[in-house]
């Protein structure tokens, strides 16, 4: 894992908690952006629809109720009647029909001469006459048909029937490529399997018009039945529409020029078709395609979705005008610009992140300014935790404030200062008592109160040694001493012993206190012989020949930590303790004299010869002592 310094790694982290909050603030912002044009396109686009809602009830609100009374007029129906019993030419109905709306709404045939126009409401178009901006004629007449249950329009050689026109014979006819034969087709085509369903109550549709005016490319229509009160049945149906100039876009369209959100586009959407005066031509298919993929898609009468229109992302509102109809689904189609809200939204992208560059900036000056004054010390308080592993315990680190970072200089300070005393009390204890001692001392394993042990005992004397130092200077005696000491503590630590204490020329060396590495006779004994032989060793190269003897004991002793308040020293005493050293005082020159107890404890393992019982001084009884001649080595030890 790389290794990166605390300065660095602070300058990431606040690197990354500016980037993410940066992050986070943009897109919080982007979506508080985004709902808040929606919001505004939804508020435009419900205006839109009330809009056409309204314009569409004016057109329709008096026709639906006009054509429902006359689809139950008696002479209406009668012809219907007539018509279906081949008594009567289908012209009957169309006659009563149209008599029956222009009677109803004034209607005038075109060249007539009569005066009341159409209503604009009836006509679908402002009382001006200027729908969509288009100069419309003062008087043209609605689009009729009647057709039978089947759904087939009835003939009619009427002239005032819209789309008719007199043949050069004087007769009204309608050939086969007629402007009448083509609407009665599409009728024909429009009703096809609907008859049955959409004869039972009167509905609203809409249709293509077959008209070559581009102003008027759809027809508003209301289908009505021909019902006969008396045993409510239905005869047939009449076929009311008229030409759908008017979208509503032209006023939305003129007031979103105006507006800060950009233009609004809107149009109508049939048959897989968009039909509009502002909606771009080159994208009406496209555009088209991906509304009917919705209404399957999502199934609402009512949606949004976001399409390119020329490159230009725009958000598309629809909403179904006849929804619940047998008859093909007609939308109001609305698109609004989605630039200003990218746009909006990249200029606010573009000054969170200048504000979060200089935000970051800032704080990497700080970061700078505080990682300096923290860093430091603790690149000074690493340099000396890394002199004080080496044993460096003189090793100091400034302090540099009176906070917590200063506070931990002087407390490393102190530490290194106890680490020293600690180590200087250390190195003198290692040197006034044995290093095993000190250790288990400092460990607190050493009971300061006494404890029984069982070990053994091993006391070396010099043979000799006043009548060999009482001539010898006193430098030359603590050499000499240095000497032999130094070599054979150094054979007692080879045996896992603990030299207890030094007493002139005699060394007092205890096995199995205050540790026992098991088979502690075996090792005291082994022990005694390498110092034999380390002297003689010694007495090769030395300028003083000097001659040790040396006593073994084994046994239950007392071992702790004695002496005063002030002073303590860990030994063992016991019986064992003396028996030892009344052996090494009667041992001959480099000779090795262990008790009946160590024999006994090392039998199969030595040789030994018995010596003669002797008395002791400090012992009531005779005591059995032996000369160690050989030690054998164990089988774990081979």
């Amino acid at each position: 894992m790389l290794a990166l310094s605390f300065r660095t790694k602070l300058i990431l982290a606040m690197s990354f908690i500016v980037a993410g909050v940066t992050g986070a603030t943009m897109l919080v912002t982007q979506q508080r952006v985004q709902a808040t044009y929606k919001r505004l396109f939804e508020e435009q686009f419900h205006s839109q629809i009330s809009y056409f809602s309204d314009r569409q009830s004016q057109r329709l609100a008096t026709v639906a109720a006009k054509c429902d009374e006359l689809g139950k007029s008696t002479r209406v129906v009668a012809a219907m009647q007539e018509v279906l019993n081949k008594r009567e030419d289908p012209q009957l109905v169309h006659d009563n029909v149209y008599t029956e709306l222009l009677g109803m709404f004034r209607l005038s045939g075109p060249g007539d001469g009569s005066p009341g126009a159409p209503p604009a409401s009836a006509l679908g178009r402002p009382a001006d006459g200027k729908p969509g901006g288009t100069q419309r004629k003062a008087a043209e007449l609605p689009f009729i048909r009647v057709l039978n249950l089947s759904g087939i329009v009835l003939p009619t050689t009427d002239p005032r029937v819209n789309g008719l026109k007199k043949s050069p014979t004087g007769k009204a006819g309608a050939g086969k490529n007629s402007p009448a034969k083509k609407q009665n087709d599409q009728v024909k085509s429009f009703m096809a399997g609907k008859t049955s369903r959409a004869l039972k109550r009167q509905e609203i549709g809409y249709m293509l018009a077959d008209t070559e005016d581009p102003a008027t490319p759809l027809r508003e229509f209301v289908i009505t039945p021909i019902i006969d009160k008396a045993d409510n049945e239905t005869l047939g149906a009449f076929v009311v529409g008229f030409p759908l100039a008017d979208f509503g876009e032209q006023a939305m369209f003129d007031f979103s020029r105006r507006s800060e959100f950009g233009q609004l586009l809107s149009g109508i959407w049939l048959d897989a078709k968009i039909y509009s005066h502002t909606i771009p031509e080159s994208v009406r298919d496209t555009l088209a395609m991906s509304i009917a993929r919705e209404l399957v898609k999502s199934g609402n009468a009512r949606d949004d979705f976001v399409a390119d229109v020329d490159g230009v992302p725009h958000r598309v509102f629809y909403k179904v005008l006849n929804p619940g109809s047998t008859f093909p689904a007609a939308c109001q189609v609305c698109l609004f610009s989605l630039n200003a809200a990218r746009q909006e939204e990249r200029e606010v992208r573009w000054r969170i992140i200048g504000f979060g560059a200089v935000a970051l900036a800032g704080a990497l000056v700080l970061i700078l300014f505080i990682s300096h004054g923290l860093t430091v010390p603790i690149q000074q308080l690493v340099r000396g935790t890394r002199e004080i592993r080496a044993g460096n315990f003189d090793v100091k680190v400034p302090v540099r404030s009176r906070d917590e970072i200063g506070q931990l200089a002087a407390s490393f300070n102190e530490m290194a200062d106890g680490l020293a005393l600690s180590q200087r009390y250390q190195a003198v204890l290692s040197q006034v008592a044995d290093k095993e001692v000190a250790e288990a001392m400092m460990k607190g394993e050493v009971a300061l109160g006494g404890e029984l042990r069982d070990v053994s005992v091993l006391f070396c004397d010099i043979r000799g040694f006043t009548a060999l130092t009482q001539t010898m200077p006193p430098a030359e005696v603590i050499a000499m001493l240095n000497e032999h000491m130094t070599a054979l503590t150094a054979v007692v630590y080879e045996h896992h012993g603990v030299v207890d204490k030094f007493v002139g020329d005699l060394i007092m060396a205890v096995f199995g206190a205050p540790k026992s590495y098991g088979h502690d006779a075996h090792h005291a004994a082994r022990c005694a012989l390498r110092m034999i032989q380390e002297r003689t060793k010694l007495n090769e190269t030395s300028a003083h020949k000097i001659a040790i003897g040396i006593g073994v004991s084994t046994g239950r002793v007392v071992a702790g930590c004695m002496g005063s308040a002030d002073r303590l020293n860990y030994t063992v005493l016991g019986e064992r303790v003396n028996l030892g050293s009344r052996l090494c005082s009667i041992a001959g020159r480099m000779e090795v004299v262990i008790d009946e107890s160590t024999r006994t404890r090392l039998s199969g393992f030595i040789n030994s010869e018995p010596l003669p019982e002797m008395r002791l001084k400090g012992f009531t009884d005779l005591v059995n002592a032996y000369r160690l001649t050989e030690v054998r080595s164990r089988p774990e030890e081979s």
